[in-house]
Order: structure tokens, then sequence, then C-alpha cells
């Protein structure tokens, strides 16, 4: 529980010029996927919106960007057609509340507002106050509120202000909202809800745990009626919300509970969502980054006689951990072809592993051991480009993560009932371990790698792009890697330690290929925690002081 103090691979969907700010980061530039977007503002002055400048920031401790969308959430997704927003923004680590929450509201990191773990013990509000107490500053008029369930933010973030409540429900917490937003007339009202950080701890951190994703749609329900709350007030029509809703942190599973603090992606990854009536739909994705060349002669899988295969029980991994990694290129597919395996996949329950594709051209993977299952669906695949996949296998862990070109996709967990995956089938690529399975692939498959440990997320994303040699930090834990670009023959040779041959049955076709593999990830254009009090500033129209030494940027549309 807290403590009472306590990357289809995506390109940016909107063309958006950034506003200039003391983290001199790059402009968002243009891309064929582009939707028709307004371009960032320079100024606070509004030309497409008019009415009384009004703010309501509806904080999720600890919500996941994964299992709010992926969750019950009408209320949430209704926001989006009229939102600028991102699943792939970024909280600062360490990634606990005290840190999430104090950057978030004062608009400056914890190098500036001194605050790394949930203690408080060295704040330095006073030289960065958060922004609430910046606007009352700025106009002592304005009506400002913060009505928060976890007490630390309003005894010692937030002060200077005219409302500050604390409950002890997040129920009490949206009660006290919907009053003051029906009897009250706040300007900015803050608001915080605690419940999925508390499902998250006890339960675990991932859309997969029943726990955690009743609460994310428990607290939909709480913002359905707030909004209808706003929209009902007597003067709605003459007032001009932004609606900001974000979490602190993310998290992840541990075992059966879960927890966070640390600085995986997983844990600093968040969403931000900035809704007014006027915006156009903005979605802000992270972009790839670089792209990589893939030259060389493969193997084609145009049939499901073509495979390479060993019997070698190295493959059949038991109750121990694993990683699997591979690169595939297809221009199509039909059914869900498997691209490694190990096991029948006939049927997801059979024991074993299946890296595969699967319709709607993207693909999944699975774990079975005959009584229960496990699957997490990837991206697009069937695009002619190289994708690099990752499967991770955690016993100790008790999860299943996956990863594509560099960036994290998902997980879920494995029950402590979960027995053994070894199947006794042969390991393939371009088959699953039957080798008769009807469906296949139609492309290259190379850079096949087997792990006999559960690597980590540095480990996985600082060798996507690049070949695996003895430097590599795991080496001793690489028990197969076929490069596949051995341009000729019957085999596919093993360049690890191992020196286990995959072997085709039938000769492949061996045709030169060159296509690109997009892999790292850029996090400097994705939203940050930093920018929601910068772009609050701006919407009240707050000439920014430089020597605030704010860290962050806005996101809101020109004209506002």
């Amino acid at each position: 529980m807290k403590k009472i103090f306590r990357l289809s691979y995506v390109t940016i969907l909107a063309s958006v010029l950034l506003v200039t700010s003391c983290t001199n980061e790059p402009t968002l530039a243009s891309d064929e996927s582009s939707v028709n977007a307004k371009t960032i503002s320079k100024t606070g002055k509004s030309t497409l919106s008019s009415g009384t400048k009004k703010l309501l920031i509806i904080g999720i401790d600890g919500c996941r960007a994964d299992a709010l969308m992926g969750a019950n959430t009408p209320n949430v997704h209704a926001l989006l057609p009229n939102s600028v927003y991102s699943l792939d923004a970024l909280t600062e680590a360490p990634t606990w509340s005290g840190n999430g929450w104090s950057t978030m509201l004062s608009g400056v990191t914890h190098l500036k507002h001194g605050v790394t773990d949930n203690s408080f013990s060295s704040p330095n509000f006073g030289t960065y106050p958060s922004f609430l107490k910046r606007l009352e500053t700025y106009n002592t008029a304005l009506r400002t509120m913060s009505i928060v369930h976890w007490a630390p933010i309003n005894t010692y973030i937030v002060d200077g202000i005219d409302l500050e409540k604390t409950l002890t429900t997040d129920l009490a917490v949206k009660n006290e909202v919907v009053t003051a937003l029906t009897n009250d007339n706040p300007d900015a009202l803050f608001l915080h809800f605690d419940d999925v950080d508390h499902a998250g701890h006890s339960y675990g951190f991932s859309l997969s745990v029943p726990q955690y994703k009743s609460s994310i749609e428990i607290t939909d329900g709480y913002i359905g009626e707030i909004l209808t709350a706003l929209k009902n007030r007597p003067n709605y029509a003459n007032e001009d919300w932004l609606v900001i809703v974000a979490p602190d942190h993310g998290g992840i599973v541990t075992g059966s509970t879960g927890s966070h603090g640390g600085s995986s992606y997983e844990e600093r990854n968040i969403f931000t969502i900035f809704n007014n009536k006027n915006f156009t739909s903005t979605k802000i994705e992270k972009p790839v980054d670089p792209t990589t060349s893939i030259t060389g002669k493969f193997a084609t899988f145009n049939s499901n006689s073509i495979y390479a295969s060993t019997n070698n029980a190295l493959y059949n991994f038991g109750s121990s951990s694993f990683t699997v990694e591979c690169r595939i290129k297809t221009f199509g597919y039909s059914s869900d072809p498997s691209i490694v395996s190990n096991k029948n996949w006939v049927s997801g329950k059979n024991r074993g592993f299946v890296i595969c594709a699967n319709t709607g051209g993207t693909w999944k993977v699975n774990i079975g051991d005959t009584q229960n299952r496990v699957d997490i669906s990837g991206g697009t695949i069937n695009d002619g480009k190289w994708h690099h996949l990752t499967m991770v296998v955690d016993r100790t862990a008790k999860l299943v993560k996956t990863y594509q070109d560099g960036a994290f996709v998902g997980q879920a967990v494995i029950v402590n009932s979960f027995g053994s995956l070894t199947s006794g089938l042969p390991f393939a690529v371009g088959q699953d371990g039957t080798l008769t399975y009807g469906a296949n692939v139609n492309g290259n498959i190379a850079e096949v790698r087997v792990w006999n440990k559960a690597l980590s997320e540095a480990s996985i994303l600082n060798y996507t792009c690049s070949s695996v040699t003895s430097s590599h930090p795991d080496y001793a834990n690489l028990i197969g890697y076929w490069k596949g670009d051995n341009g000729l023959g019957n085999s596919f040779t093993d360049s690890s330690a191992q020196q286990i041959a995959l072997t085709f049955p039938n000769i492949p076709t061996w045709t030169t290929s060159t296509a690109t593999l997009k892999c790292g990830t850029a996090s400097g254009v994705v939203p940050k925690m930093v920018d929601i009090a910068y772009s609050s500033l701006q919407w009240f129209g707050v000439p920014i002081n430089s020597g605030w030494l704010l860290d962050g940027r806005s996101w809101l549309p020109a004209g506002n």
C-alpha cells in the first residue's frame, strides 16, 4: 500500500509546432500519418474559443495508460474526440507519488522542487510553488481549489489557494467535487483519486488483474458524474473549460502484488489528456528512432513446409524463465501462423510457447500448461518492414512481457498454479512444435535469439538494433542465436556457444531483402509531467516568467 508520506509502431499523428520553453527540446515533425490538427500556441490569447476560462484537472493515482484504454472506461474515451492526448507520456523517476504530484503541480522536476520520495523531507515549494498558487498571485479573483484523497498533496505541495479539502475516500472526493461544481464557482480545480493506486499495490498494476481493472472502471464512473455536473452548470454555455486527466506514475506487477518507485518504462509511462470542446482530436505518439536498413540474403517462408527446427530438449523450459527474440518481415499472411514456437498451436492451453502472427496484421505471444494460458497481443507487422519481437517469460516475477521494435508492448500475470511448459516437441522457426501447422507467415524470419533467463528491459532495448556479441552483458545465457542470413543451404547456423543448427526439411529460397527496422525510442517530444502546470498557466493567459525556471512546455492548440 502507499505510505502516507509517501513506441502499429508509432509516429506522431499530428503536425504540431511546439512552444519554445526552457527545455529547448526539438519540435515535432510532420508525418504521413498526421491528422488535421491545430498547431501549438505560443500565446495565451484565444481566437478559437470564447467564454470564461476554467480548468479541471483529474489526477488518477497509479493508473497505467494501457489499462485505462483497455478497461471499460466510456467517460474517459468520450473525451478523446476533443482532446490533445498521449498514451506515451512520461513522468520522472523515481516514480513515487511525492515526486509525481510535486512535478505535475509545480511544473519542475525533483532537481528543483526537491521531492524524490513520499517523505517530503526537503521540499522547495517556496521557490517552486504549485501553479495554483501562481494563478492566485496572478489574479486573486480566481477561485482555486484542491480536493484530494492523498493527504500529502494538500499538506506539502499546495498552499496559498482558496480551498483545500482532504477526504478519506475517492467516493467522498467525487461527491465534494460535484458539490463544488454545482454550488460553488471554481476557476481552477485540482482533484485526486487514490483507489486505483491502492488496487495496484494490493494486486498488481496490470489490465489483466481484475481488481485493478475494476478500480479503473469505478473511477471512470466517478469522472462521468463529475463531467455531468460540470456541463449542468447554469452558466456552462459561457464558460470555456480545459479538462486535463493524468496519473502520477505507472506501475508493475511483483508476484501477487504491485509496486512502483523505479525508473522502468512501465513505471514512467503515463497518459495525458487535454480536453476542450473546441479541440480537434490529436494523438501524440512517441517517435521511433533511429531507422536502420537491414540488407541480407534471407530464407523465404512462403509455405508451411518451409521451416527450420531442432529436437534439442534445451528449448523446453519447464518452469524456468526464458526470453525469445526474433525479427520478421512480411507483407501478409492468413490466420495465425507460428513465427517461433515449441508447442502444438492448435490450442493455446497446450504446453509450450509461441510467437505468432495474428489477425489484423499484428502479432501475439502465448504460453500454456494444459490447464492455463497467457496471451498478449502486439502491434502491426505486415507492412513489409523488419520488426523486432521479444517475449520474456519471468517465472520468478510471474509475468510475461512483450516488446516490439525496442518499446514495451504489454505484460500479463502468470498465475501461481501455472505448470511446466515442457512440450517435448521440437523448437521451430516458421512452424509450431508439431511441424504441421497449416498457416504460414509469407516473409522472412531472422535474428532468432533464445536466452535461458528473463532479460531486463535495458538489456532488450539496448540490443534491439544491433547483433549480439560476446560483449553482451547476458551472453553467458544465450543458448541459441540464428541470424538467418546464411544466403544459401538448408539450415540456420547457430552463432551462440551451443552451435545447434536449425535444419530445413526442404531447401528454402534465399532472397536478397532490403527493408527498414525501426528500433529504440525517443522520448523528447512526448508530453511530460512538467507540461501540465505550464499548459495550465498558459490556458489562463499567465505570462511565463523565465525566472520561474519551469521545465515544461504547452500542448494546447493554437488560439487557446
